[in-house]
């Protein structure tokens, strides 16, 4: 059995292929060279930054684009949140962004650093709830039925 902190370390050398999201839950794909996808799952605070700048975050989805209605807008997958995240897997289609470095913090801060030549993208998904039973976020292989890595550890659990 993996580690949780193991499995977010083997994300290092994949491909940052995409990000979405399912309802309000973000969704970010990672592709080896050979083998399954592996995706996170995060139910909390999520942001993709570029430096200073925050290229995405799970708020944008409470954003409609311009003369949208908000609830229109999240139910038709035309939110901010969705013009960015679209925009930004297909710049990972063109470009190979490599996953070169990962991180478990304190209160279970998740960082991944994907870089293209000198281009470098920060993903950091930030628990916001005090529940230890409170899943915020989810790393597992795709279309496996292998091990689930939650956080907390104690989410899910009766």
């Amino acid at each position: 059995m993996t580690s949780t902190a193991g499995a977010v370390k083997a994300l290092e050398g994949m491909r940052l292929t995409e990000i979405r999201r399912i309802v309000n839950m973000v969704v970010v794909v990672f592709r080896p060279d050979d083998g399954v996808d592996h995706t996170i799952h995060a139910q909390c605070s999520f942001r993709a930054v570029h430096g200073d700048v925050i290229l995405i975050g799970s708020r944008d989805m409470n954003w409609p684009k311009p003369g949208v209605d908000r609830a229109v807008a999240f139910e038709d997958f035309t939110t901010m949140y969705d013009v960015r995240s679209e925009s930004l897997t297909s710049s990972f289609a063109e470009g190979d962004y490599r996953v070169t470095g990962t991180g478990i913090g304190p209160g279970g801060l998740l960082a991944v650093e994907a870089v293209h030549g000198s281009d470098s993208i920060r993903l950091e998904i930030m628990p916001d709830s005090s529940g230890p039973k409170v899943e915020s976020w989810r790393l597992f292989a795709v279309g496996t039925a292998d091990e689930h890595h939650v956080y907390p550890p104690a989410a899910g659990r009766d």
